[in-house]
């Protein structure tokens, strides 16, 4: 099923949203470094961090966020946890000491401690050691173990070989695996010259910083959510869509900082922009939403036609077609997407 949304002209100023980017995984960061909660941006981690923010999953309540300083086990499972949406539900509530004897049962991290031992990503036994930090290899081990979890019937446990740090052999034999996929799948990377140090505590920001990159590439693989262009061409107009596809079992929702949805671009042979629909229209300073329900797809489109048309008809190559807004569910890519149309 489609919902077809047309383009509509609204009073009010055009405002375009952006996003920020994050740097390097491994890199040495002085640990006595504080970093305001509200000036984040300019950190390397900075994008991941605010990201996961957003999802609760950064468990620092004190007002100056140290990102230099080693996660605790506490802390690092509520990041997973939270960053992944791993959260069961259960009909009776378990009892965190049948896992662990050093949690108490109103602990701040033992639902999302629980959760993970339930879903296979840690082991449930003895002591859990919640202040004590963890080591680069652990913490890589346990990333990959939500993946597998969240990847479910899809994980494909692919030939590689080992990785290819110079300190590899300093891993743990039975992290090597984890390591090794971790660095393929780009989600990790040396610390100057190709060094993991497996033993060296894992910061706050590495961490953040990986958990990030493992929900962009769940996304990219999962691909729940399609985001296509599309173009119906004839002698006197062209009709340009765009189709976003919600292929999970949840509502997604798009959020967006004005009125404008979406907008579209037509380019010539050497892709310079000769119309853009938003040009020459204004929209709304309010923030809106946009809810996608599951198996349905929703269509925005508009026909240019007439002399703008004639204008541009016989330079036309490209077709763009640009998502504004930004959501939880899934990445949106800023720089548009283009389909050929000759």
């Amino acid at each position: 099923m489609k919902i077809r949304v047309s383009g509509i002209i609204l009073a009010g100023a055009i405002l375009l949203s952006g996003s920020s980017a994050f740097a390097q995984t491994m890199v040495e960061k002085d640990t006595t470094v504080k970093i305001d909660f509200n000036d984040i941006t300019t950190h390397w981690s900075g994008g991941a961090v605010q990201y996961l923010m957003k999802k609760d999953a950064i468990p620092f309540s004190q007002d100056k966020l140290v990102l230099g300083k080693a996660v605790s086990r506490s802390e690092f499972a509520v990041m997973l946890r939270n960053g992944l949406d791993i959260k069961i539900e259960y009909f009776k509530e378990p009892d965190i000491k049948d896992y662990f004897d050093d949690i108490r049962q109103d602990a701040p991290y033992a639902s999302a401690v629980i959760d993970l031992v339930t879903a296979g990503i840690f082991e449930g036994k003895g002591s859990f050691k919640p202040d004590a930090s963890i080591t680069r290899e652990e913490m890589v081990h346990y990333i990959m173990q939500a993946y597998r979890y969240k990847m479910g019937d899809r994980f494909a446990l692919i030939n590689i070989g080992p990785a290819s740090f110079k300190d590899v052999d300093a891993i743990t034999p039975e992290y090597g695996g984890d390591v090794a996929r971790a660095q393929h799948y780009k989600l990790i990377a040396g610390i100057g010259s190709n060094m993991f140090q497996p033993k060296k505590a894992a910061t706050r920001a590495e961490t953040a910083v990986v958990i990030d990159k493992l929900i962009k590439l769940l996304a990219a693989q999962n691909r729940h959510v399609i985001i296509s262009p599309d173009a119906t061409v004839t002698n006197d107009s062209i009709e340009m869509k765009l189709n976003i596809t919600n292929n999970s079992e949840k509502d997604i929702i798009l959020n967006h900082s004005s009125g404008q949805k979406f907008d579209f671009a037509l380019l010539d042979a050497d892709r310079n922009v000769i119309y853009r629909w938003s040009a020459d229209k204004m929209f709304t300073m309010a923030l809106t939403s946009t809810r996608i329900e599951p198996g349905k797809t929703l269509e925005f489109s508009d026909t240019l036609s007439g002399d703008a048309y004639a204008a541009v008809r016989d330079k036309v190559v490209y077709l763009k077609a640009y998502l504004i807004g930004s959501s939880d569910s899934f990445s949106i890519d800023d720089n548009g997407y283009e389909i050929k149309i000759k």
